[in-house]
């Protein structure tokens, strides 16, 4: 894997209208089959859920396939995102794997 991106700033409009920052690496296979996106400071008030985050991941990505994605990954590329947790005090980050395609 190749980093493309490291804590790329983006923008994105959540379900209710807000406008929100986060941040993405951006990682691709050698041959650009494969992208994963890591998206880390979404803003997900229901974090034990995982509807919350992964309301907000699909806004970020959607954000992203106009952005930043066509530019740096291929159009049939199979795509995996990864959400990172905040870590709280005394525990270890955790991420969500989300069944997401650009």
């Amino acid at each position: 894997m190749q980093l493309l991106r490291k804590a790329h700033e983006i923008e994105y409009r959540d379900s209710q209208g807000v406008d929100r920052a986060a941040q993405v690496d951006i990682w691709a296979s050698a041959g650009g089959a494969r992208v994963v996106l890591v998206l880390r400071n979404l803003h997900a008030p229901t974090w034990p859920a995982q509807s919350g985050a992964q309301a907000q991941a699909r806004a970020a990505v959607r954000a992203l396939s106009h952005s930043a994605l066509p530019y740096l990954t291929r159009p049939d590329a199979e795509l995996l995102v990864l959400v990172l947790r905040p870590c709280e005090e005394g525990e270890k980050a955790r991420a969500l794997v989300l069944p997401l395609s650009a």
